[in-house]
């Protein structure tokens, strides 16, 4: 594939992750009153709404710096995941190990969420903080796990290497079940949103934002969210099309990726309306389990099943 062609689907695929996921929220609040029996807002409001808040300014209960500049470092973790993901077959950042970093960058926008928390003198802050680095500690093991037999299946740490190289076996599906379970834990959707329950810890680690602070926050989370769903979408298409030799054949598997990533959020507004939150010890032990089955998953991987 020609270099200009490469760089064109590049910024394409910018242009939707800086874009799409405030659309993808709103969709799904739209959904969601649609379910309840209500019109709700247009699909603009969650722009709306981030472009309010980026015009106001901030309230600084601290004079911690890390107060400050952990919406921008979640905003940049976020940014940086979403460009190590492929675009059809383009992938804006591609180098070995990626799936590495890929795990690690994206965890650090739950740190700085807990880091963001703990900078405030509050007691919802902490205990949103707390809430958010149990649910880290519990799921983000599971999905190393899972990460890691996308990588023995394919026999790399290379994104690209295991859209390429996957191939069928028992252990995969399971990992596919898997994984969609643990990315929709750490994506923060209901009944997973603990840390920042509105009713009950009054937003937790962003209880004392307000303002272009919290809007950059909000944001750093919707593009997290859109990054680990368009993830999944392109485990569930790239190893499966064969080799991408042509341009229309990689445009074709970008708008398949695009389209899926649309139709997901809609299943995933449904699951949220349907569900109440569930208690943070709840939520511990399902992980805690997950990841045992998670553990089994990798040794009949090992087994060549």
């Amino acid at each position: 594939m020609e270099t200009a062609v490469k760089i064109g689907f590049s910024f394409v695929g910018i242009l939707i992750m800086l874009l799409l996921p405030p659309y993808l929220d709103g969709m799904a609040r739209r959904v969601r009153a649609r379910l309840q029996h209500r019109r709700g807002p247009p699909l603009m409001q969650t722009w709306y709404d981030l472009q309010k808040l980026f015009a106001l300014p901030s309230v600084r209960p601290t004079k911690s710096m890390m107060f400050t500049w952990a919406p921008y470092l979640a905003l940049a973790s976020a940014l940086s995941v979403a460009l190590l993901l492929p675009y059809g077959n383009v992938i804006p950042v591609n180098f070995g190990f990626n799936l590495v970093v890929f795990f690690y960058v994206i965890l650090m926008v739950s740190v700085f969420l807990i880091l963001a928390g703990l900078s405030v003198q509050n007691a919802f802050s902490h205990l949103g903080s707390a809430r958010e680095m149990q649910i880290v500690l519990t799921v983000e093991p599971l999905i190393a796990i899972l990460y890691g037999v996308l990588a023995y299946n394919a026999g790399s740490l290379s994104i690209a290497k295991i859209f390429a190289n996957l191939h069928p076996t028992a252990s995969l599906v399971m990992t596919y079940a898997l994984l969609a379970y643990a990315l929709y834990v750490e994506s923060g959707f209901l009944p997973f949103d603990i840390a920042e329950a509105e009713q009950e810890v009054i937003g937790g680690p962003l209880t004392e934002y307000s303002g272009r602070l919290l809007g950059v926050f909000y944001y750093a989370i919707y593009l997290k969210r859109f990054a680990l769903l368009w993830f999944f979408v392109s485990l569930l298409t790239l190893p499966w099309v064969g080799p991408i030799t042509t341009t229309i054949k990689a445009a074709e598997v970008f708008a398949l990726q695009f389209f899926l990533t649309i139709a997901f959020y809609p299943i995933i507004a449904a699951l949220e309306a349907t569900n109440a939150r569930l208690r943070i010890d709840h939520v511990v032990k399902m992980n805690t389990r997950a990841f045992y089955a998670g553990l089994i998953i990798l040794a009949i991987a090992f087994a060549g099943w």
